[in-house]
């Protein structure tokens, strides 16, 4: 017989709680609730997001093994601050959100790393995702908790969205005011296209639309069909220019907690949600079809991928020479798609 535990935690962000979503955990067969061991998992989503999904996933996954608690905190510095300080076990964090404790993690937000999502899938679930969880997992133990790597997630591609017409080449691209996420590593590689990046948050995007700050951003489809930001820019650009990609982390004392079966069926469960990425990239496809089927959104295509890789792998080799990483690079550029 299954029985339900219903349990509820927050987390403390800029003198502040966050937003907390309640989850339940399942336990069944005479084990008590206090017999479960209980991991504490945080993400910077929507309750609608296909991280939530995934995470909601590894959670069923877990019925009988574990109780876990999923809570959405938007602000990442306060969550990295949580898992570092023992108040959080697990979180799913973007590379951008690390870049400070393990800068190399940041190549997978480089633009025009990846040929397409077969591609993206085959290095992360390869040899160059074993040696970038390691660099995390080396960074992040001196001195605290530290991090290990259950899994890569997304497999969303990023697209242009404009206001006043489609951006089919990367000539196009010049002196265009674009908002990009606060992200230094791919603000520095649009302005070597000749884009004037602006950092702005998620929060300020709409009014910078309405009063010309911006003329466009860039983002994933489904983002923009739920946020309904075509209605202020509605020429869509599929680059697929990046990819997003997100680390399921584990902290080390979390993970020492659990017996060595506890260990096997998180990472087991880890594995079954992953496979929600599938179901992302099918949502992307989704939404990709809804916009082009609204009323008002012009779709376009962009004609010059090949193009835009070949302008932006001198930063890339660059890039990775500086951080030390070039092998690694040349390993992810080395992977073929199937």
């Amino acid at each position: 017989m299954v029985s339900h535990f219903l349990s509820h935690f927050a987390l403390a962000g800029a003198g502040r709680i966050v937003r907390i979503v309640t989850v339940v955990g399942l336990f069944a067969g005479g084990v008590t609730a206090a017999e479960l061991p209980r991991l504490s998992i945080v993400h910077g989503f929507g309750e609608n997001h296909p991280v939530h999904h995934a995470i909601q996933r590894f959670r069923d996954n877990l019925a009988g093994m574990a109780t876990v608690e999923l809570g959405i905190q938007e602000n990442e510095r306060a969550t990295i601050r949580a898992l570092l300080n023992g108040e959080v076990d697990a979180a799913v964090l973007s590379p951008a959100d690390l870049q400070e404790m393990v800068r190399e993690i940041t190549v997978l937000d480089l633009i025009g790393l990846w040929r397409d999502r077969a591609h993206w899938a085959r290095a992360l679930d390869g040899e160059p995702g074993r040696q970038l969880a390691s660099l995390v997992e080396r960074a992040t133990q001196p001195g605290g908790a530290g991090f290990q790597v259950l899994g890569f997630w997304g497999g969303t591609r990023r697209h242009l969205l404009t206001r006043r017409d489609g951006v089919r080449k990367t000539e196009a691209l010049a002196s265009l005011r674009l908002r990009i996420p606060i992200n230094p590593v791919r603000s520095k590689m649009w302005k070597a296209l000749g884009v004037q990046p602006v950092l702005l948050p998620g929060t300020e995007v709409s009014a910078a639309l309405r009063d010309g700050r911006v003329d466009g951003l860039e983002e994933e489809a489904e983002v923009i069909l739920q946020t309904r930001l075509f209605e202020l820019a509605p020429h869509l650009t599929e680059t697929g220019h990046a990819i997003g990609t997100r680390l399921f982390l584990i902290t080390r004392p979390a993970w020492g907690r659990l017996t060595k079966k506890q260990q096997a069926a998180v990472a087991a469960a880890q594995k079954a949600a992953a496979a929600a990425r599938a179901g992302e990239q099918a949502r992307e496809e989704l939404a990709l079809a809804s916009l082009k089927q609204t009323s008002g959104v012009n779709v376009h295509d962009f004609t010059e991928q090949n193009i835009l890789m070949a302008r932006t792998r001198p930063f890339r080799l660059r890039y990775a020479d500086e951080l030390g990483i070039s092998r690694l690079l040349a390993l992810i550029e080395k992977v073929s798609s199937p």
